[in-house]
Formats: C-alpha cells, structure tokens, sequence
C-alpha cells in the first residue's frame, strides 16, 4: 500500500488551522509567506526555498491560547509569549522527520537582528525574514484601506532598522513595498492571491509516515490547549484503528481511520479555552460555539484535496444515523462505516477519559451507555457490538496510534 501527498498542502492546512485560534481566520501564515518570498527573492534574485515558505506557513504552530495568539498580533509583543512560542513551536516540529530542519527558523523566528550575536549558533537568514514578514503582517489594520497604511508601516520598519530587522532585508522590503500590487494581494477579499501563489521549490512529497507523523503534530497541537485532552485524538486514533480493525476494513481504510481519529478536533482550535476547560455543563450559547469544531475539521482537511475519506470520518464523528448529530445532520445510509466506526470510537473515547466536570466512566456503565444511544438509532449497533466484545483490548490495554505501512 503506497499513499503520497505535498506537504505545501499539509502545511498550509495547519496554518489555516492555527488561524482559528485568532476569533477569525487571517491566513496570517500564508501572508507571512508570501510577504517572505518576496523579500527573500527581491534580496537574492532567485527562488525562494521550500524552507522559508513551509516554515513561514507553521512558524506560529506553538501559540496555545487565543489569548497569546491575540497578544503575539500586537507589534510591541510581550517578549516572554514570543519567545515561550517559538521555543514550543520548535519542539514540536522535532515529531516530523521531515520538518526538523525548519526547528533552528522556528526557534529564532522572533529574535531581533540586534541580539544575533548573543547566539553561537547563528541565526538563519530564513528565520530573519520571517521575523521582518510577521511584522509586517500584524502592522496592517483590516479597518482601513490598505494604501492608505503603507506609509505608516514603512515608517514603522524604518524605525527598526538594524535593531529588530536586518537591514539588508529591510532595503528589500522598501523595494517592494513602492508596488501597489504587493499590498492588493495581501488585502483582496475577491481572490486570495496569497493562497494560490504556485512556488516551484516546494515540491517536497511525504510518504504515508511522513503523513502519519504530520498528523500526529496536528493533534498535539490541538490536544495541549487542555491538560484533560493530552493524548486524546491519539488515543481516539488508537481506539478507531483496532475497531476497523475488528470490522475487518482493508488496510488501507483502517490507515485512512487512523489519520481521521488524529486529526478529528483539528476544529476546535476555534473554541476558546474557557470553554474548553468549563468545570460544568457548558451553556447553549457555548454549545453553538462548540459545534462549529467538526465543520471546520472537514473544511481544514477538504484543502488536502486527496484525503476525501478521512476528511469525511473525521468531520462526520458528531453526526448521528437519525440525523439529530451535528453540523451536516447527516443520516442512515449517508455515513458509512468508516464514519460509523470514528462516531463509536470517538464517543467512548470521550467518556472513558476524566474530564474537568466528571471522572472516566467505567466499562458496565460505558457500555450502558453506548446501548442507550444504539436503541435511539444514534449509533451503529454492530460497530459497538463489536467493540463490546473486545472491549479490555480496545480501551483498557493501551492501545495508541501507530504507523500503518
């Protein structure tokens, strides 16, 4: 079994994701990036490399809260939630093979051209663009018309000329900036230019583990937002890999599953903590905030363009065979088994683990549950006959995600 995919796409996919923790999606790495190759190529007269472009697009992957994604938007950003997110964006690219090379840009991604030298290491010339490009990116105001701005923001970077920024790159940057064109992109509402830019480098194809390992990133990054959902969409991947398992999917639908369960609450990186860690029944109103995290997963991983199957089992797991789940009310026949599977695994996943309000429920009561809930015709009474029968091997003996090759 061979699957492939381009990890511009995975990339850019995740900085969609990070987006949502900001009350709004900006594409604020696409327009990192896209800000970023033009300085680079501007400076260098050739093409920019795959590097700053994918790192450009994840380099905010270690912001947790909305709150510091918030604060990191500010120009004058507490030097402390910069730093903190840069070195925890760092260790997280060190799960995927073939990001850690990006780990030294994400690291210094906020460091000030005046602080080089503090660093025996050095500082790469990607991670000072990025920092020149971030920059400039949370100096535009949506508010106003964006050529009415550009004098500000050159004055701005001009200001920190050699101190934060690296002269060189801020020349560059001042070349650009006289093209009307470079600021239209970056604000045009009718066609996002900055999303469709083709760039030749980033051709860097990934293998199935390669996938697998991208998406175990992505549910880190979700799951670190609360201490009650540490290895969550790892363990909901486990326990939906060993029931396709069981139901006898081929191997390539159970790898399929496999990627689902981990990439299944991508979506919730929409809602806000306080509702996330709520120590109590959450209010209609917050309710409604909640059931907007599975559209967005289907919408996040729809970008893929290659992964329709897990795009559907993880952005259907909230949907019930009555119609009553959420956010398509999605009926009998429309969910498959592959979504009947992630609904199941997703469901006693949830309730076997402590959660703020409540401790894990145990096997008797479970299964109680989960019968309830086949009788009212909301889930899929063989896939959790099955798991009945295997229960202590699926849950309780520590079954977690692994590469399927």
């Amino acid at each position: 079994m061979t699957f492939t995919s381009d990890l511009q796409d995975f990339a850019q996919m995740l900085s969609c994701a990070v987006d949502l923790m900001e009350r709004g999606t900006y594409h604020h790495g696409q327009k990192v990036a896209y800000i970023a190759k033009g300085i680079y190529e501007h400076l260098m007269a050739k093409e920019a490399p795959a590097n700053l472009i994918i790192t450009s697009y994840i380099h905010d992957i270690g912001i947790s809260s909305f709150e510091d994604k918030e604060r990191a938007r500010q120009f004058f950003a507490n030097k402390q939630i910069l730093r903190s997110h840069c070195v925890d964006g760092a260790s997280l690219v060190e799960s995927v093979d073939i990001l850690k090379p990006l780990k030294p840009i994400i690291l210094h991604h906020h460091t000030n051209y005046s602080d080089i030298d503090k660093y025996e290491e050095g500082i790469p010339i990607e991670a000072q663009i990025i920092h020149l490009a971030d920059r400039v990116d949370v100096l535009i105001n949506p508010e106003r018309y964006i050529l009415d701005q550009v004098d500000d923001i050159v004055d701005v970077v001009l200001k920190y000329r050699g101190t934060m920024f690296n002269p060189e790159l801020v020349d560059a940057f001042l070349d650009l900036s006289v093209k009307e064109s470079f600021w239209l992109d970056l604000t045009n509402e009718y066609q996002h230019a900055y999303e469709h830019i083709v760039f030749p480098s980033v051709n860097m194809k990934m293998d199935m583990e390669d996938i697998y390992q991208f998406s175990y990133l992505c549910a880190k990054i979700v799951d670190r937002k609360s201490p009650y959902t540490a290895e969550h969409s790892q363990r909901i991947a486990g326990i939906a890999t060993a029931l396709g398992e069981l139901c006898d999917m081929d191997e390539q639908d159970v790898y399929f599953l496999e990627l689902a369960g981990l990439l299944h609450d991508l979506g919730k990186l929409a809602v806000p903590e306080h509702i996330l860690l709520k120590n109590g029944k959450l209010s209609e109103a917050e309710y409604r905030i909640v059931k907007q995290h599975p559209y967005y997963t289907y919408c996040l991983i729809d970008r893929l363009k290659i992964m329709n199957k897990v795009r559907d089992w993880a952005g259907f797991h909230h949907e019930r065979l009555d119609g009553s789940g959420y956010p398509f009310h999605l009926k009998g026949d429309q969910l498959d088994l592959g979504a009947r599977v992630m609904a199941v695994a997703d469901i006693v996943g949830a309730i076997t683990e402590d959660r703020p309000y409540r401790p894990g429920f145990e096997k008797r009561e479970t299964l109680k549950i989960l019968w309830e809930q086949v009788d009212k015709n909301l889930i899929d009474g063989d896939v959790v006959s099955i798991l009945a029968k295997h229960f202590d091997d699926v849950i309780y003996s520590g079954i977690k995600s692994k590469v399927v090759v």
